[in-house]
């Protein structure tokens, strides 16, 4: 109770400025984490205004859909029951906070008998029905939320689509209200595919409606653990083991925490993965669904007004992996009027998605038939340890690309005798004259390491043109795509976009967004010249902050200082004299220890483990002549997570690093 009145008056002058707005279900309207919260403090701050039972529900409601903590919900219901203890909001409320058992089901049944006519319970009730297997009222509701507008046209086509990936008599694994509640309308409002069982993973922990689902649906049941570390992946990973006899598919929209342990038997086949221990021809049956089954002219014209935040439209960046594997199959296959086709649709549901440059840059990459392929000796192993995880599907290199990593790539192409190739893709030193030449010269030339000499093995591989470094990715995608012992089903090396390295080199992990504007984080806060201090204060900032400048920002501190508190350098910039402990009496003329070129790992990785993401060499991103980051050639202030550095021709300055894109795992 404390913690709520705290939290009640002491909320950011920052936040007054935000309208509060009428907070939707997400069977309608699906809006980034970043605005739930910022509507979470401007409903606070109305409550203290407006003691309506709508603006605490409202309240509630937001802080649900920001991700408030447990605790944090638990407080703000326990003011509710002292400021609308009566209200229909407060019942509703409490029902969705005690999830599906009977003690929720009552609350919500006393919420429905005070407000029957109100829209916000009815796909509680809906779902609460389906908990409490009563088929009749379940349908009863689904009906009323269609007929009401609850949700979207665009999710309930979304929704049609999931259920037509199945094959008959299957059964699918769900998350969530948004993702199961049109599926339920579907089956019961319009009679569309009744022989598929649904079953969500929320109320598969509950032991007795498990025992009750399943004898109705003709399976074998599965214990309910609680003493697992994650419930649901260990009921995901049974049911398939207990009924053998029956297909399981997993809707794309199930967290990937809970098929972790499954994902190398999951095949993608449209809006669903099938559980198979056996290979499957997933492409085929992508090909059977999309061309067939699936109805897709949502996603070309938009028929309903529907807004950004369009609960379909959330959802409909899923179609992307089925439809980048079946372009792949058209591709190949020579079918170019069908590529073209999908190929426009792909276009629109990115640009809806704000990935159209992610997958520009996928559909205009340099084919990989230009490098044929052919096997050569890699260490898988040793790349994929390289990589760290941005979100589930993307992961980047913890280093630029090195000069024995390039080196391995033309030795392929030499090897292979693909001279002209070779000659295409080889160092670019054509604008250099001695004695530069010379040095560049020797600087990319591949050697043989000793114990006492590394060489220039380990810098970043630099005088790349643009076209090469993009062949140096579909080369790894090949090798790695034909590995034996890989880790990942199918993926995809590539350049970055501009959104994706600047999400990664502020090491935000798993972004509700792309953009780097829109992401809170903490930081620590500590007396100026104590920014190591073990017992700092924590605070959440916006990225918004145009002061925070550099990848350690966390050390909020430094965040926009090049030098750390003893003032010596932090990365490898075009430097200027500093106090640095180190260099006093030396007087270098580098003062961050290097006149050019450092090698990869000389300084402090960023917190998910990427090295050199400012200065050193700026980053080549998938937009051609556009690097970040700077380099041993920018000052520090044109070498921050922001800075886009313009490129004309292959040069000293500028380099790659690789990001991997999960396609299949």
């Amino acid at each position: 109770m404390k913690r709520l009145i705290i939290l009640l008056t002491i909320i950011p002058a920052l936040v007054f400025a935000v309208e509060p707005e009428r907070i939707l279900p997400k069977t309608l309207v699906i809006k980034p984490r970043v605005w739930y919260a910022s509507q979470k403090y401007a409903w606070a701050a109305e409550v203290k205004q407006n003691n309506s039972p709508q603006a605490w529900f409202s309240y509630y409601a937001s802080a649900v859909y920001a991700q408030s903590s447990r605790e944090e919900l638990s407080d703000l219901l326990t003011q509710m029951s002292i400021s609308i203890p009566e209200a229909y909001e407060y019942w509703l409320a409490k029902s969705w906070h005690d999830a599906f058992n009977a003690e929720s089901y009552e609350a919500l049944k006393r919420a429905y008998a005070l407000q029957p006519e109100k829209p916000e319970g009815l796909g509680l009730m809906q779902l609460y029905a389906e908990f409490a297997m009563d088929q009749s009222i379940r349908a009863q509701f689904s009906k009323r939320l269609y007929n009401k507008g609850q949700v979207s046209p665009a999710l309930l086509n979304y929704s049609y689509n999931v259920l037509m990936s199945l094959e008959p008599g299957a059964v699918l694994i769900t998350e969530g209200e948004s993702t199961t509640i049109p599926l339920f309308v579907l089956q019961d409002a319009f009679g569309i595919r009744k022989d598929v069982v649904i079953l969500n993973l929320e109320m598969l922990n509950n032991a007795d409606y498990v025992h009750s689902k399943f004898v109705q649906s003709g399976l074998n049941s599965v214990e309910v653990r609680k003493d697992v570390a994650n419930p649901s992946s260990w009921i995901c990973a049974q049911l398939p083991q207990t009924n053998q006899n029956k297909k399981f598919y997993y809707a794309l929209t199930v967290s990937k925490d809970n098929i972790q342990s499954i994902k190398e038997y999951l095949y993608v086949v449209g809006l669903a993965s099938v559980h198979s221990a056996g290979s499957v021809d997933n492409v085929s049956l992508i090909r059977e669904n999309l061309e067939k089954k699936f109805l897709l002219d949502y996603l070309r014209v938009d028929f309903n007004g529907e807004v950004d935040s369009d609960a379909g439209r959330a959802f409909s960046s899923n179609y992307l992996l089925p439809m980048i594997l079946l372009y792949e199959s058209y591709q190949t296959g020579g079918e170019v009027e069908k590529a073209k086709n999908l190929r426009l649709i792909m276009e629109k549901i990115a640009t809806d998605a704000g990935k159209r440059e992610m997958i520009l840059h996928y559909l205009d990459a340099v084919p990989t038939e230009t490098i044929p392929y052919i096997p050569f000796a890699i260490d898988v192993k040793s790349w994929e340890e390289d990589f760290r995880p941005v979100s589930t599907t993307i992961y980047a290199a913890n280093t630029e690309v090195t000069n024995a990593q390039y080196n391995r790539f033309l030795e392929f192409l030499q090897t292979n005798k693909l001279t002209d190739l070779y000659e295409q893709f080889k160092f670019d030193f054509s604008r250099y004259e001695e004695p530069a030449l010379a040095f560049m010269t020797n600087y990319a030339l591949p050697r043989t390491e000793t114990k006492k000499n590394r060489y220039f093995n380990h810098y970043p591989a630099v005088n790349i043109t643009y076209e090469a470094a993009n062949a140096y990715c579909d080369w790894l995608t090949q090798q790695y795509n034909n590995a034996t012992e890989r880790k990942f089903k199918k993926v995809r090396f590539r350049l970055p976009t501009i959104d994706e390295w600047q999400i990664a080199a502020a090491s935000i992990k798993n972004p509700a967004t792309w953009k780097l504007d829109e992401q809170e984080v903490e930081v620590k806060i500590t007396p100026q010249g104590s920014e190591f201090d073990k017992n700092p204060e924590i605070r959440k900032v916006s990225l918004r902050d145009p002061e925070i400048q550099y990848p350690w920002f966390r050390y909020f501190g430094l965040r926009n200082s090049p030098l750390n508190n003893k003032s010596c350098y932090l990365g490898n910039f075009k430097s200027e004299p500093c106090d640095c402990p180190g260099y006093r009496g030396n007087k270098p003329t580098n003062h961050d220890g290097w006149a050019a070129m450092a090698p990869t790992k000389s300084y402090f990785p960023n917190d998910i483990g990427l090295y050199d993401v400012v200065g050193n060499v700026a980053e080549m991103s998938s937009e051609k002549g556009k690097a970040c980051g700077g380099s041993w050639n920018h000052s520090p202030a044109e070498s921050t997570m922001r800075s886009i550095n313009a490129y004309t021709n292959p040069d000293a300055a500028v380099g790659f690093r690789v990001f991997m894109e999960i396609i299949e795992k």
